[in-house]
């Protein structure tokens, strides 16, 4: 059977956004997450893959339910760079600093890596961002929904 790799990939990417959801005792991701997972295709293009793998490994790190949202995306990075590179690793490892260090010295030796890493972490990035799109859609259809069974006032054109 013939695999297509933008199925993978959204399919890969359904599955962090799914963990994130876990991560919220509602299953409700805070806007501030999804801003900032939906921002990640353009911050990939502004910044580059280095500077924006150190962002969430820095961010990735503590207790609060954002910092565990943020570390989901992280070793999300982390595994598409694997797939990327043939790398073997058991599990999902968080993104952490001596993955960055590994990786940095493997693209000082081979440049032209960078270039696939990129393109297989722009694809990712973007799927991510569609389907938080489209949770962040289904959130506020809910609450309005929630809003109006409340006997709360509701403008389904609000959004127009």
């Amino acid at each position: 059977m013939l695999r297509r790799a933008d199925h993978d990939l959204a399919a890969e990417a359904m599955r962090a956004l799914d963990r994130i959801r876990e991560v919220f005792p509602t299953g409700v991701v805070p806007p501030e997450v999804l801003t900032r997972v939906m921002g990640l295709p353009p911050m990939l293009r502004v910044s580059g893959v280095l500077p924006v793998l150190a962002f969430y490994a820095a961010k990735g790190k503590g207790n609060r339910k954002v910092d565990q949202a943020y570390g989901i995306v992280g070793s999300q990075l982390r595994a598409q760079i694997i797939g990327v590179l043939g790398w073997a690793e058991q599990g999902t490892p968080s993104l952490d600093l001596d993955f960055l260090k590994r990786l940095t010295e493997h693209l000082r030796r081979d440049p032209a890596t960078t270039a696939r890493i990129t393109v297989r972490l722009e694809q990712f990035s973007a799927w991510l961002r569609r389907l938080a799109e489209a949770l962040e859609k289904e959130q506020d259809l809910a609450k309005a929904a929630r809003k109006a069974d409340a006997g709360g006032e509701y403008d389904g054109n609000a959004d127009v």
